[in-house]
């Protein structure tokens, strides 16, 4: 078996042409001009099976690949970066909130008032076997360290049975909400049935279901993850994503 190695993991949140008060978003050209230096920089991005098989050690990692993926599945990447992924010969991994497909992101806070869709069942379909694949972020997106054991298993399960259900496919694979995942979280994840793990901080310590990424947020390089700022990227993208806990407080509070 071949040493396990993972590719650099791009994360992704909204792709959209509408502001908002937050870092997770990036308008459109902004987005495409990230992609497009990647392919011209003979990058090559990932399939889901591809990025399983690296992690657990079944196939050597090439010298110019990496992985994209989603997190929320918001509508705008059906306008604005699928199209985007596919000229460009690009892969795509999407983390889907199952309980709001086709609703606004009411589980969120809405910093500056606005509310964003998400993508509906239909538009996941359309996009199936287009190059873009659909994994778990959940049924609701809570911080499931924060839930008791029962409440994250049935997160945990009701979004696979969504999936499945609606996509005719075998969910294995889930991304982390906020990206908060420890020792109980993944050993339930393993119980419903699930192999791959996304996470968003932390280096690889060769757990399948605590794969590292590189958050892309609105002050990321042209090149993000490969480029020479990836150091600096990777301490900005830890301590962002750590001010996330404000949400989650705020959502406790709100409920």
């Amino acid at each position: 078996m071949i040493p396990s190695a993972v590719p650099p993991i791009l994360c992704y949140h909204k792709i959209e042409s509408r502001h908002e008060l937050g870092v997770t978003r990036l308008g459109p050209r902004r987005f495409a001009r990230q992609i497009e230096r990647l392919a011209a920089a003979g990058w090559r991005a990932l399939s889901l099976a591809e990025l399983g098989a690296c992690v657990r050690g079944e196939r050597a990692l090439g010298a110019r690949e990496l992985a994209v993926t989603f997190d929320d599945g918001y509508r705008g990447l059906r306008d604005h970066a699928f199209p985007v992924l596919a000229a460009a010969g690009f892969r795509g991994i999407c983390a889907v909130i199952t309980d709001y497909a086709g609703r606004l992101n009411r589980w969120d806070v809405a910093y500056g008032g606005c509310r964003f869709a998400h993508l509906a069942w239909r538009d996941m379909r359309r996009w199936q076997g287009r190059g873009i694949e659909f994994v778990s972020h959940t049924a609701t997106h809570p911080r499931l360290t924060w839930l008791p054991a029962r409440a994250a298993a049935g997160e945990l399960a009701r979004s696979r049975a969504a999936l499945a259900a609606a996509l005719d496919s075998d969910p294995a694979t889930v991304s982390w909400p906020f990206g908060a995942a420890g020792d109980r979280e993944r050993a339930l994840a393993r119980a419903e049935g699930y192999s791959l793990g996304l996470t968003l901080r932390g280096t690889w310590g060769g757990d399948p279901l605590a794969v590292p990424r590189m958050p892309v947020y609105c002050w990321s390089p042209p090149m993000p993850a490969v480029g020479r700022w990836r150091a600096i990227e990777r301490w900005a993208g830890t301590a962002a994503n750590r001010c996330a806990v404000g949400t989650s407080l705020i959502r406790s509070i709100g409920r």
